[in-house]
């Protein structure tokens, strides 16, 4: 496949990994998700996971607050990614590429994503002017329009960058200093850490919690389990934790329901 179709493949996925942020919510605007698309297009699946969950760990506390609009990741993982994947680097290298692409790439979308927004204000008020009118139908054509726009705030950015940016970068690549490639390899290899421990942060803030970290500590480093084992563990406890905290709801809404049936009972009589 030609740069180009790989442009235009990466551009639709991004598009796509943006409507799952306001559709179904599978989980594709994540960045480990984000890169597997990434990985198939380009052909090279490892090399984009492993870009996807350094980019994970980076991004791990972006959420929006209220008002507040965080740096666009979708279109960062995508972009930076696919660019890394396809300078031909080796897997530091490419790491380190998306890393300097993805996270001037988000800002740069996040100011796009604010102006679309500003932009679907007025499809809002025409729909409430349809609405008022009593026709339905002319209702259905403005919501796909305004998921139109976020799909091409994406898309068209990302083909952009992509295209005209991987043409280029190994180029690029080679006028860069060995030390900053250096550097930027380093800090690829920190973040993930920051990102664990931004993690651990939170998670020893519940007593409840402490006990799965130290669970997977002993199943890795004592029981030499490998990580995947870990994890599908890990699926194992929280499902069973899940289980008992619903169960213990569950109860206390009956004894509720009951208690509530008894008073009314002492008040008839």
């Amino acid at each position: 496949m030609t740069l180009f179709g790989k442009s235009i493949l990466l551009g639709i996925w991004a598009g796509l990994c943006m409507l799952d942020q306001y559709g179904p919510h599978i989980g594709f605007r994540k960045p480990l998700l984000a890169s597997i698309g990434v990985g198939i297009i380009t052909g090279d699946v490892q090399t984009a996971i492993i870009i996807g969950a350094t980019l994970e760990l980076m991004w791990l506390g972006v959420n929006n607050i209220g008002a507040y609009v965080p740096p666009d990741v979708i279109s960062g993982t995508v972009s930076g990614a696919g660019i890394g994947i396809l300078s031909g680097s080796d897997t530091s290298g490419a790491v380190a590429t998306a890393i300097a692409v993805a996270v001037p790439v988000s800002l740069l979308v996040q100011q796009i994503h604010l102006l679309i927004m500003t932009l679907n204000i007025t499809i809002l008020h025409k729909a409430d002017k349809v609405a008022d009118q009593g026709d339905p139908t002319k209702l259905a054509p403005l919501h796909y329009f305004g998921a139109l726009m976020f799909f091409l705030s994406r898309a068209i950015p990302v083909f952009l960058g992509i295209y005209f940016g991987a043409t280029y970068i190994q180029g690029v690549l080679d006028m860069i200093p060995e030390t900053i490639l250096n550097g930027l390899t380093v800090a690829s290899k920190i973040i993930p850490a920051v990102g664990l421990a931004m993690l651990l942060t939170l998670m020893l803030n519940d007593f409840k919690m402490i006990i799965f970290v130290v669970a997977g500590f002993v199943f890795n480093a004592y029981l030499q389990l490998p990580i995947l084992a870990c994890a599908l563990l890990g699926i194992v406890f929280a499902g069973i934790f899940d289980a008992i905290k619903f169960d213990k709801k569950e109860k206390a809404i009956s004894n509720n329901a009951n208690y509530i049936e008894t008073e009314e009972e002492e008040y008839d009589l």
